[in-house]
C-alpha cells in the first residue's frame, strides 16, 4: 500500500511535535504498523461512516488519545490529519 501526506496531515504533524505532544517515532510507529498489517489490535482500525469521503478510516496512535485520519482508496492511502479525541469527533460529525 501507497501512503501520501496532506497538507493539512504535514500541519499537524508539525504543530504536535513542535509541542512535543507526540514524538516522530510514536507516529512513524503506527503508520509503520498500519503499513505492515493494518488489522493490528494495536491501532483499532476503525472505518468511519462519511457521506463526502466513503474511504474515511482511523488509527489510533499506540499508548495515546490521538488518531490518524486515513482515507484508503485504490491501494492508497492518504494521511489526512492527526487530531485528538474532541478534534476527531468534530471532523467526524460534520461528515
Amino acid at each position: 500500500m501507497d501512503i501520501k501526506k496532506s497538507k493539512d496531515y504535514e500541519r499537524t504533524f508539525k504543530r504536535i511535535t513542535k509541542r512535543d505532544i507526540l514524538t516522530k517515532e510514536n507516529i512513524e510507529l503506527a503508520i509503520k504498523f498500519f503499513i505492515s498489517n493494518n488489522l493490528n489490535h494495536k491501532l483499532n482500525f476503525k472505518k468511519i461512516q462519511c457521506k463526502h469521503d466513503k474511504n474515511r478510516h482511523s488509527i489510533l496512535i499506540p499508548n495515546t488519545q490521538y488518531r490518524i485520519l486515513i482515507s484508503i482508496s485504490h491501494n492508497i492511502a492518504v494521511l489526512q490529519c492527526i487530531c485528538d479525541h474532541d478534534e476527531y469527533n468534530m471532523r467526524n460529525k460534520q461528515c
